[in-house]
């Protein structure tokens, strides 16, 4: 049966099977948790749970471009792929164990940093087969319908969890409350569901290179070398420079805009689920839309599009003051947020010379990790500065304005 599964099928089932790790353990059901039964202090709880999402970046950072010439090198894209999804379901399956007393707290950082890692490095080799499983003018279509698909799963696990499990009188398969069974459940459903929706692509991830293998004896000083060449090689080099910049606008807006939807909107946790839940909607669909033209009007273009509107809509919501008209605006920021992502994923693919599939993704993957702590930074810095919550979440505008700036300097690749 999972022999007949397209291709084109597999590699977006895999999207839609590793994203409600991030969309349940790390973004909405878990990190609340955590913060409310485990750790019972929002302040500690969020420097703890920054701690080990930022350790596990700065680990995923180092390694990444590293494993993934060490992946090229030796064709292993079924291997890694295998090992790093696996471990990452293990983790998830483990936070069942994270029982709502203080004495989990060591236990929840440890396997948020080692599972984290997995998954983001699983997400690497993921990446890296984008072109081997679809042809060089459809490869727009493949990342933005898999990225599609990956909202989609993510938010129907969420929706699965949050009104089977949480939010009910009676949870599903005759799980208890006690001890908070019904949300530590969350993390074996999540493994489940990743290791049964990857399975497709697994299978398909062979034999799918008839490049001979490579030494491994100077990999060290070849990633060193590539890693040096992006600040000669000014193209690759300015694509990834901009792209790291607005994806810091990015990565500052998921972590800090349920915080500004509650301080300034003043709305209720079940708001603000609902509200992540609109956007992870409309992100997909945007996602979706841009599949079907990106390959036309190209990677850039719909960046750029999506960039403008991302400024827009952004500068939209430091203005009102209605909720109503804040989801109206958050909601449509959503729509170019899921486009931007799969658009720089498809754009990235178009860097891979000599089947250094991994090795480019790796490096794709430092440039959206290495300065993550810049957005952050800058925004509780202008907030302290000011007293104002719109002002920090501002500073995201700036990110937003400067990537779409140094964008400008970058040249669509030849054989694009």
């Amino acid at each position: 049966m999972l022999s007949k599964i397209k291709p084109f099928t597999a590699y977006c089932l895999y999207d839609w099977a590793n994203s409600p790790f991030a969309t349940v353990i790390i973004t909405f059901i878990f990190s609340a948790y955590f913060e409310r039964a485990i750790v019972g202090d929002a302040e500690k709880a969020s420097i703890l749970w920054g701690w080990s999402i930022s350790i596990s970046a700065f680990l995923i950072a180092c390694l990444s471009p590293f494993i993934g010439r060490h992946i090229d090198n030796n064709l292993s894209y079924k291997f890694w792929l295998s090992t790093f999804t696996i471990i990452a379901a293990i983790g998830a399956s483990l936070f069942w164990f994270a029982y709502p007393v203080p004495q989990s707290i060591i236990f929840v950082c440890i396997l948020v940093v080692i599972s984290n890692i997995a998954f983001e490095l699983g997400s690497m080799v993921y990446n890296s087969l984008l072109p081997t499983f679809s042809i060089k003018k459809k490869i727009g279509s493949l990342s933005g319908k898999a990225w599609a698909s990956g909202y989609a799963g993510g938010i129907t696990c969420l929706i699965i969890i949050l009104f089977g499990f949480i939010q009910t009188d009676n949870p599903l398969f005759g799980i208890e409350k006690e001890m908070s069974a019904n949300i530590r459940i969350a993390g074996p459903i999540v493994a489940i569901w990743f290791i049964c929706f990857s399975l497709p692509l697994i299978l398909k991830t062979n034999n799918i290179n008839n490049k001979k293998k490579k030494n491994n004896e100077n990999l060290f000083m070849e990633v060193i070398k590539n890693i040096k060449s992006l600040f000669t090689q000014s193209n690759k080099g300015r694509f990834l420079l901009a792209r790291m910049i607005y994806t810091d606008g990015l990565n500052t807006l998921f972590a800090f805009g349920g915080l500004y939807a509650a301080g300034t909107f003043h709305m209720s946790f079940s708001e603000i689920i609902v509200f992540g839940i609109l956007i992870n909607i409309t992100a997909g669909l945007g996602a979706l839309f841009f599949s079907f033209i990106e390959d036309r009007i190209g990677a850039k273009y719909v960046i750029n599009i999506s960039l403008i509107f991302l400024i827009i809509f952004g500068f939209s919501t430091l203005i009102i003051n209605s909720k109503e008209l804040f989801l109206l605006f958050g909601s449509a920021l959503g729509f170019f947020i899921g486009s931007i992502q799969s658009s720089s994923r498809s754009f990235m693919s178009r860097y891979i010379v000599n089947g250094n599939n991994a090795e480019t993704y790796g490096i794709y993957a430092v440039s959206g990790k290495c300065t993550a702590f810049l957005g952050p930074a800058l925004l509780a810095l202008i907030v302290s500065i000011f007293d104002s919550q719109r002002a920090g979440m501002a500073s995201i505008i700036l990110f937003f304005l400067l990537g779409l700036y140094l964008l400008q300097k970058v040249e669509e690749p030849k054989h694009y």
